[in-house]
């Protein structure tokens, strides 16, 4: 959790590095973190006291709050999406038992294979009525303070690397992180003004980092337990199986194809490093044209950036909603095939998982989208276009 300190006007960020870890070697990351301000109350993260480490598969859903471990629950929602924070809920009936929670507790929330994620107390709801006494519990992985608040100044970040920017952003909240092997991940991009990247002032630092993951094709994970950069890799051979009538389990089932706002031909220009511009097509039988201006994020290889642009497009107007009798197992990025002429899947589909919710005990809800939104690889056709 925070530990909150006082700064005093002629208190350095370093003074208050030393008095927190006995090192000013996090002085810069605590001034982030506080938006850089002259004098008053700043907090310090605390290293992570939940004894989190022994963490084990039981094979069942738990919630561990210091040294007990809670599994009676009466409900329990467990979230997970791509390129979205982790999180939990859980609902408590008032009994002879302490639920003392608070706000900003740290909390380690495992599933049935162990660690799902370490975070803490984001929202507390409790109920007192004729037929029920209630608490619930809502948690966010630690990442999830980076979707709240808006990148700290300076914008800019000269001379450095995709990774050396991602490390350096993460590190101002104490977040760890992970990165494949990937090329792109050493690129340094300067442009006639010597940035290398830069963020908009109302930009998360979610959003920032994500923007500049997706400018190479890569994903930016909430592990639970930290980051991981690399590139979406599909796990094709183990798909659940939701074709009609050789299935079961689905309570409800709808799809949602909307070709309003989607584009055949996708055209991006950059000044950047000299006038340039690149033309992708999609298999949409309009000739819909949209254009777009490269920045610095992505104005190396436009042809590949038109080609990320128009299968993310695809994906944000292709969806399927789905909620399945059954807590199943799986994650987002899972592969799932998929036929139901009821709701005009005519032909076995591959989607895969962008969102999942894990009710206990017998409910999962899911939002699936076509591959080609994570793996960037225009299909040959689309759902319900000749």
């Amino acid at each position: 959790m925070y530990k909150e300190f006082t700064k005093s006007a002629g208190d350095t960020w370093d003074d208050i590095a030393r008095r927190a870890y006995g090192t000013p070697e996090k002085g810069g990351d605590i001034a982030k973190m506080n938006n850089n301000i002259e004098a008053g109350s700043v907090l310090v993260l605390e290293e992570d006291e939940t004894g989190s480490d022994d963490v084990k598969a039981t094979g069942e859903i738990y919630l561990r709050y210091g040294d007990t471990d809670y599994n009676d629950f009466s409900e329990c929602s467990l979230y997970d999406g791509m390129e979205a924070v982790k999180g939990a809920s859980f609902v408590f009936n008032i009994t002879d038992l302490d639920y003392d929670f608070n706000f900003n507790d740290s909390v380690v929330v495992c599933d049935e294979q162990g660690l799902f994620l370490k975070g803490r107390v984001a929202n507390i709801k409790s109920s007192l009525t004729n037929y029920a006494n209630w608490v619930q519990i809502e948690v966010k992985s630690h990442a999830g303070v980076l979707t709240e608040t808006v990148m700290p100044n300076p914008f800019e970040f000269s001379d450095r690397s995709i990774k050396g920017v991602l490390e350096q952003v993460a590190g101002y909240y104490n977040q760890k992180i992970d990165f494949s092997g990937e090329a792109e991940l050493e690129e340094v991009f300067t442009n006639e003004i010597g940035t290398s990247f830069t963020a908009e002032k109302s930009e998360t630092v979610w959003e920032f980092m994500r923007r500049i993951c997706r400018s190479r094709g890569l994903l930016l994970t909430d592990t639970g337990d930290g980051l991981f950069i690399g590139r979406y890799k599909p796990e094709t051979e183990e798909k659940l199986n939701l074709i009609d009538g050789k299935c079961l389990g689905v309570r409800e089932i709808r799809a949602e194809f909307i070709t309003v706002g989607l584009g055949r031909y996708y055209e991006v220009n950059s000044q950047y490093p000299s006038t340039d511009s690149a033309i992708v097509q999609i298999p949409l039988p309009v000739p819909v044209t949209k254009r777009y201006d490269s920045n610095d994020f992505n104005s190396m290889s436009l042809e590949d950036t038109a080609r990320r642009i128009a299968c993310s497009e695809i994906g944000q107007h292709f969806k399927v909603y789905a909620e399945l009798s059954e807590n199943l197992r799986k994650k987002s990025g899972d592969f799932v095939v998929l036929k139901n002429s009821k709701i005009k899947i005519n032909n076995e589909t591959d989607f895969i998982i962008e969102e999942i919710e894990r009710r206990h005990p017998d409910v999962t809800l899911i939002t699936l989208t076509l591959p080609c939104a994570y793996t960037y690889e225009i299909p040959e056709s689309l759902p319900l276009c000749n």
